[in-house]
């Protein structure tokens, strides 16, 4: 899809005005980091003539929880969250919905300036890297699900720290992978990037993911949009109608 100039504009401020929002006050932890975006981009929306963009954040920290088996040298399966957070961007042209897409991010902190993050959990990444067969264990009843994302970056990790990093920079899990294939061999691995170049920072991996660059294709993957609508539920929202973008809290 092409997208006006004059909605571009209004995307990029919407950018810059959350990149504010997370410089100050200064994020105090990884929960502070989805907290902030979840709330920015609750509802989030802009439009010019024809065509419009919307955006919703949740944090899915601790929920929902999965068990998988996986390939290292401690005992299987392991239980863990999928992830922080959960960003979805949704494209429509008049009332068509001509791109939906979202991606999963992992939030990792740290409190020093040496530009390194530790006790990245090795179980959890192998999850987020290769996807294999798991089941939703919480909430229950179990669930067995067989996902198969499409894209690199649909599973990817944030890292930021207030003296870390100016600003958080996202790596794929499968370029994390390729910077330390050793990492299986021991249950939390510590990331050190050797420099930053190739990172992608806060504004830039957030614009091309609503542009539709990157980021699940979920109208071409009704699997995958099958489990963010049951993460939906999960965390309170209603499935996303085909054709609407409308968060309603779900009635308790």
């Amino acid at each position: 899809m092409r997208i006006g100039a004059q909605l571009k504009d209004k995307i990029r401020q919407t950018l810059v005005n959350y990149h504010k929002n997370l410089s100050s006050p200064k994020l105090s932890d990884e929960l502070d980091f989805v907290h902030r975006t979840a709330s920015f981009f609750k509802n989030r929306s802009a439009d010019h003539g024809q065509q419009s963009f919307s955006t919703n954040a949740r944090s899915i920290d601790k929920s929902p929880i999965v068990e998988f088996f996986h390939t290292t040298p401690w005992k299987n399966p392991a239980a863990k969250e999928i992830a922080d957070l959960l960003f979805v961007s949704k494209f429509k042209k008049g009332n068509s919905v001509i791109e939906k897409r979202a991606v999963i991010v992992q939030s990792k902190f740290a409190r020093t300036d040496q530009r390194f993050w530790k006790n990245i959990d090795t179980a959890q990444f192998y999850l987020v890297l290769n996807w294999p067969a798991f089941t939703r264990i919480k909430p229950g009843p179990p669930k067995l699900y067989q996902l198969q994302p499409r894209s690199l970056a649909w599973g990817t990790y944030l890292f930021v720290g207030p003296e870390a990093l100016d600003h958080p920079v996202y790596f794929t899990s499968s370029r994390i992978f390729k910077g330390s294939p050793s990492m299986f061999s021991q249950k939390t691995f510590t990331f050190s990037p050797k420099e930053l170049n190739g990172f992608d920072t806060s504004p830039s991996f957030l614009m091309r993911q609503i542009l539709c660059l990157i980021g699940e294709d979920l109208l071409a993957n009704p699997n995958l949009e099958s489990f963010v609508d049951e993460m939906y539920r999960i965390v309170g929202l209603k499935p996303d109608p085909p054709g609407e973008f409308s968060w309603v809290s779900i009635d308790r």
